[in-house]
């Protein structure tokens, strides 16, 4: 809120002027990212600076930081950035000793005219003062340089040694690089359950995308379920996979379970793995699902799949077992609904308009279905709610009936606008009696002639 913002920046000021040096810190990182007053990387600078003054070491820190950009560019403005880190460092600001060794780090460009000369070792260096005085980022950092073999020879023993100090100190970040390096098989055996461990350490620490990756090491050391042979026991094992991978919500690993579901036969497991593939993200998962859905529902009507005919526009009457088999449809038809399939809402709109009774439906439902639907079935909806709206009872056989003259000229308009002949007369009979609009001779003959013709 802008407004919060401004009142905020005026109460650090006052304190800020009265040598509050934490106000002024705040007023330094608002003039940087703009928040209440436009953004000022000067001002900004300056506010870091005088916080330091009045006392804050942590101002030294950001008034280094600030610096970075230019010196990178720079070795003489990655002198007074340094010298800024060292004042922060003087005052306990461990951190200050990653950010002067990333200012060393040899960044594999071609150098151009002016740029200060890079170390990797001289990065190293400092790193590893950080790691000493207890700064995380320090360590990994260095644990990164010494496992591979950046500004000094491979040590995996002594990196996996800082990787696992800034573990024990807190580190999440650390927990996707040790899950990386167990996953990918980089400088140590490859080992998917302490790649998977280690993820879901990131994950405990409260980063969700710890279980996502744990999750994709799962599907990827699954995935190779359907080419191993039967009986070995690395089938058992990627299948063990695959359902670990589903647990943690990956997508993928639920597709292939259900795909592993259908060959043997278990049709309520497929129809289970690709609803949950469905609710993790799956696309591929829901298509399966409403095909599958849609399948079963064709199956049941049976006989009477007439009924999905879209110049059906009265109620057909339903022979013996037919009830039966039009609520086992419905009940699959809703399941590719659910899916998001607009085709089935369509399908169920008009099941419900002419059979409401019969499936034990409320007019609700049906509204809904027609909202549902959207564009699925347009011209078929449109005339089922025209007959909906349509004079003072219902003369289709339809089960719901709620006359509305307006809407029901809109419905006849727009189908004989689009070109349905059968509208021709309708609209022609709106028009000269004032049906839901205005009496119109005119538009009245007009519509009357396009009938003839």
């Amino acid at each position: 809120n802008r407004l919060n913002y401004e009142s905020a920046f005026r109460c650090f000021q006052l304190l800020s002027d009265k040598g509050h040096g934490e106000s002024t810190l705040h007023l330094g990182e608002m003039y940087e990212y703009g928040r209440g007053v436009p953004s000022s990387l000067q001002k900004a600078f300056d506010c870091f600076a005088t916080a330091y003054q009045q006392g804050v070491p942590r101002g030294a820190y950001l008034a280094g930081r600030l610096m970075t950009a230019d010196a990178l560019r720079s070795e003489e403005i990655r002198d007074i950035a340094v010298s800024w880190y060292k004042e922060a460092i003087a005052g306990g600001i461990t951190e200050a000793y990653a950010a002067i060794g990333k200012l060393y780090i040899e960044d594999g460009r071609r150098a151009l005219p002016g740029d200060p000369p890079k170390s990797d070792k001289t990065a190293l260096s400092w790193f590893l003062r950080g790691a000493v005085h207890g700064d995380n980022l320090s360590r990994e950092l260095a644990g990164d340089f010494f496992i591979y073999g950046i500004g000094t020879k491979t040590d995996v023993k002594r990196g996996m040694e800082l990787y696992f100090q800034a573990f024990h100190d807190g580190s999440v970040s650390v927990c996707f690089k040790l899950g990386n390096l167990y996953s990918n098989g980089f400088y140590v055996h490859k080992n998917v359950d302490l790649s998977v461990a280690w993820y879901l350490k990131a994950f405990e620490r409260g980063d969700s995308r710890g279980k996502y990756y744990a999750g994709r090491v799962s599907y990827l050391a699954g995935r190779s379920y359907p080419s191993i042979p039967e009986g070995l026991e690395e089938k058992a094992k990627a299948l063990y996979y695959l359902e670990q991978a589903a647990s943690f919500g990956n997508a993928d690993a639920f597709e292939m379970l259900a795909d592993i579901s259908l060959s043997r036969g278990n049709y309520k497991e497929f129809e289970e793995n690709l609803k949950q593939g469905t609710l993790s993200g799956s696309e591929d998962c829901r298509e399966k699902l409403v095909r599958y859905c849609c399948s079963r529902a064709l199956k049941a009507l049976g006989p009477v799949k007439g009924l999905l005919e879209s110049s059906t526009a009265m109620k057909v009457p339903l022979g013996c077992g037919d009830e039966e088999s039009l609520k086992e449809a419905v009940s699959w038809y809703r399941k590719a609904a659910a899916a998001g399939d607009g085709e089935s809402w369509a399908i169920l709109a008009r099941f419900y308009f002419f059979y409401g009774d019969i499936l034990q439906v409320r007019e609700r439902d049906f509204t809904k279905a027609v909202k549902q639907a959207g564009s699925s079935g347009a011209v078929q909806l449109k005339r089922l709610l025209w007959m909906y709206y349509a004079g003072p009872k219902a003369l289709n056989g339809e089960v719901f009936h709620k006359e509305n003259a307006k809407k029901a000229f809109q419905m006849a308009h727009q189908l004989a606008r689009e070109g349905y002949a059968a509208f021709y007369p309708v609209l022609s009979s709106y028009y000269e009696i004032g049906y839901g609009t205005r009496k119109n001779s005119r538009l009245a003959a007009h519509w009357a002639e396009k009938a003839r013709i």
